[in-house]
This record gives structure tokens, sequence and C-alpha cells, in this order.
């Protein structure tokens, strides 16, 4: 939303915030489900010395640098970039209400539950092996039904809500080939499914229309949203794995220093237009210069991590994750 200047939660919302808002809130179930994937397909195998480990040096480690630096250096309550304001202790004290929160800058709030996931990966990996045991993970992965996503407190059911999608991506690591055959042969349910979702979202927004009960049904739409479109993207990309261009790639190979570092600069492009470029009027050519300077910023937090990869080779993992 941040890209068309808008806000949440969605009174009055337009028409364009409403397909915005249906389209990218919640994307970050993809990183769920594909850290899932990974963990079935790639690290598994490795051993459990070897999963924690990396993903202290690569996911952690990072994520600790990245809030010593966001602290120093982030948003202020205005939401404008500035350094931080007070003592050393007050510092110290920011970083670690930070580290526990994410709130060092607005993108790194899935952080920590991203390690709450990592911590439940032993369980969910024990229960998927055993078939008596098989029905723990359909609960996992059928909790955010009843366990909303919320925004932008969060509260225990937020792990949840992104436990049932990770728990979906083991479960379909662990069953890779048959997965990939289930959704080439439900390929036109899976699609009309996230059309459909897509399109009660976008109504759900219009009418300003969320919960029923103490469920959300945008963030219940949003689950289903995404695993369809997720499984439909799987099953094309795997077709074409062959010939994917290597733009894609190299996306894939920075994924991680991207999240880290695209915020600021995209901030640091809208900073500037706003005060180089078009002065007060900048807010209402936010909509037209939203998408140049997303990719822009990815663009540039790719160049980066390559010279930072370039300059300290599998060290840069330990600082920005690449």
């Amino acid at each position: 939303m941040r890209l068309f200047g808008g806000t949440h939660p969605s009174r009055g919302v337009t028409i364009l915030n409403a397909v915005s808002e249906s389209l990218f809130h919640d994307s970050t179930i993809y990183f769920a489900l594909i850290s899932g994937l990974l963990f079935s397909l790639v690290l598994q195998p490795r051993g459990w010395s070897a999963f924690f480990s990396s993903r202290l040096a690569n996911v952690i480690s990072p994520y600790v640098v990245m809030t010593l630096l966001f602290t120093w250096y982030g948003l202020d309550a205005n939401g404008r970039l500035s350094a931080f304001e007070g003592s050393g202790a007050d510092y110290l004290a920011a970083v670690s209400e930070n580290l526990w929160t994410g709130g060092a800058f607005y993108h790194l709030w899935y952080l920590p539950i991203l390690a709450i996931l990592y911590l439940a990966t032993p369980l969910i990996a024990w229960s998927l092996a055993r078939a008596r045991r098989s029905w723990l993970v359909w609960l996992v992965m059928l909790a955010p039904f009843a366990a909303s996503r919320t925004f932008p407190d969060f509260s225990w059911a937020t792990p949840v809500y992104f436990l049932g999608a990770y728990a979906v991506g083991m479960y379909v690591g662990m069953r890779y080939e048959s997965s990939l055959e289930t959704f080439r042969r439900y390929w036109k349910e899976l699609s009309t499914t996230a059309l459909v979702a897509s399109a009660a979202l976008v109504a759900a927004y219009l009418f300003e229309y969320d919960t029923l009960g103490p469920v959300s049904v945008r963030e219940t739409l949003f689950y289903v949203q995404k695993l369809a479109l997720a499984a439909v993207v799987l099953v094309s990309f795997h077709a074409y794995e062959q010939r994917l261009p290597q733009w894609l790639h190299t996306l894939a190979t920075f994924a991680f220093s991207i999240y880290f570092l695209h915020a600021i600069v995209l901030i640091m492009l809208e900073e500037a237009q706003i005060r180089f470029a078009l002065g007060p009027t900048a807010a209402r050519w936010m909509f037209a210069t939203g998408f140049v300077f997303l990719i822009v910023s990815i663009a540039i937090a790719v160049v980066v991590s390559a010279l930072m990869r370039r300059a300290l080779g599998k060290r840069s993992r330990m600082l920005l994750g690449t």
C-alpha cells in the first residue's frame, strides 16, 4: 500500500487501493511457503545441526545487523528517515525492543515470526514423518481459517497464521513430484479459486467488510488466494524451468538481501522526489512513479548485494543474507 500512498485499514479506499491490497497484502505468505519448501527439499537432508546453524548465520545474523543499522538510521514517528536521537543506553534499549518486535523498519516485523517458524520446524517434520501424527500437521495448515493474522498489532494468532503456510510448504516439499502432479491436474480449479478469492477480497475492501466473529474474513481469503496462486505459479515455472529468464535467477539469488535493503532505498527515492522534484505536490504522483521506484530500489539492492558478495565472499551472508 505504501506504493500507492495508502494506509491500512481500508476506510474510504478507492477501487485502485482495493485492488492493490487484494493483490499484494499478505504476500509474506509466499515467503513462509518458500521457506517450508526449501527446508524439505534442501535443508532437511543436511541434518538439524546444519539447519539451525545456517538459519542463525544466514537469517538471524543479518537481521541483527539490519536492526542495528535501521535503529540508528530509520523511520521516525512522522515516517521520515532520520538518525537516532538519544543516548547510547537509549539506543541499546531500542535495539533490544526492535529485535523482539521487528520494529526497526516497517518490513522487518516478519523476522521474529520466521524465528518462531524455525523453532517449530522439528515438531512439524516429526509429525510429517509419522502417518499417525499427520493429523497434527493438517491442524496447523488449517489453523489460519480460525486464527487470523492481526494488523498492525501482532498477537499469538500471527505466528500461527504464517505457520500454516510454512507447514504447507514443508508438506509439498516432502511430496514434491506428486504435489506438482496434483497441481497440474487441478490447475483450472486452482486458478479459479485464486480469481474468486481475489474478487471477493476486492469486494470486501470496497464494502469495508472484514470480521466474522473473531475471524478476519479478509485474512482467510488471503490465505486461500496466496496458496492457490503459489500452486499455479509453481506448476507454471516448473514447466518452463529450463527457459526462465536470467533476471529471475538473479532475483532468487539475492532475494533475502533485496528484502532487507529495498525498503530504505524506496523511501529514499520517495523523499528525494518530494524534496527535489515535485515538492508538496509529489504525493499526487506517487502512483505514477511507484512502480518505477520499486524496480529501481530492487535494482540498487541487487547491485549493493553483488558488490558486498564480491568484497566479502561468503561472509556477506552474515551481513545481508546473501
